[in-house]
């Protein structure tokens, strides 16, 4: 008890190191702030150290093309996408929480199964955010995932080569990392084809399943004054008409879907491999 003390007590202060640079860099507001930390906290309480360096690597990543691209004074797409890059408790949480909770099952349990599921999770929220960030970059218009149609930069659902290459990059940095922390440790005994190609895949999958769903079921509004298509149930400070998708069904609970069923799919392989 003393030891699960400490390591939240460490990851109350490193969280909070983290928290008040994201804040003051405006990677996070006030809430995602506090959200960050108690995540910490729980990483650290619950996981081996390993865990906490994934954590770490999957916000610093999507910080890092995030200040890139405020240094380079790249325009951001606020008038389309429902909340700006600054990340607020419910996108934090709605990113890390499928994680989390397959940690502590991982913590209970001691099967390694769950710690894929973390692992899975963590990549997958990699994936989508990089492809997202890098994918608005690219020069050519994105185009629908389901109708292969053009449709407006920003906008959920949409791929480009870009993005894509991002997102397959920012699963293969968490799973590479995971291999190359722990794959010398007591998970050693797991096939290193294991430890790296299913989390891989599935955090791969997870960016599929996120444009997916993006495209189908997230709501999407009009401007009743300019006729955008847009994410935000206000613009121009007057309320958008919604003409496709679910009215609750905002991105975080997008991400947050497309974090559990990546970890199902994790759990579902290697149940069925060991």
């Amino acid at each position: 008890m003393t030891i699960f003390l400490y390591k939240l007590l460490l990851g109350f202060i490193v969280g909070s190191l983290i928290a008040t640079f994201s804040y003051t860099t405006n990677l996070l507001t006030k809430s995602g702030a506090f959200a960050v930390i108690f995540i910490a906290g729980v990483v650290c309480g619950f996981g081996p150290w390993f865990t906490w360096l994934l954590l770490i690597l999957f916000f610093g990543s999507s910080g890092c093309v995030h200040l890139a691209k405020k240094v380079m004074k790249i325009a951001k797409i606020d008038s389309i996408a429902e909340k700006g890059h600054t990340r607020d408790a419910w996108q934090v949480l709605a990113n890390s929480l499928p994680a989390i909770i397959s940690l502590v099952l991982f913590y209970y349990t001691e099967n390694q199964l769950f710690m894929i599921g973390y692992v899975s999770a963590i990549a997958g929220a990699t994936a989508d955010t990089l492809g997202s960030e890098i994918g608005i970059l690219s020069t050519h218009v994105p185009h629908s995932i389901i109708t292969l149609k053009p449709i407006e930069p920003g906008l959920s659902g949409g791929i480009s080569i870009l993005g894509s290459v991002a997102s397959i990059f920012g699963s293969l940095l968490i799973s590479f990392a995971f291999w190359l922390f722990f794959g010398w440790n007591h998970f050693s005994q797991l096939p290193t084809s294991v430890m790296i190609i299913v989390p891989c895949i599935c955090g791969i999958v997870n960016s599929i399943v996120d444009s997916l769903l993006g495209a189908t079921l997230q709501a999407k509004y009009r401007c009743v004054i300019c006729e955008q298509l847009t994410e935000q149930k206000k613009h121009h400070l007057q309320p958008s008409k919604l003409v496709n998708g679910i009215s609750w069904l905002s991105n975080d609970w997008v991400n947050f879907f497309s974090g559990c069923l990546t970890i199902l799919l994790s759990w579902v392989i290697i149940f069925y491999m060991y």
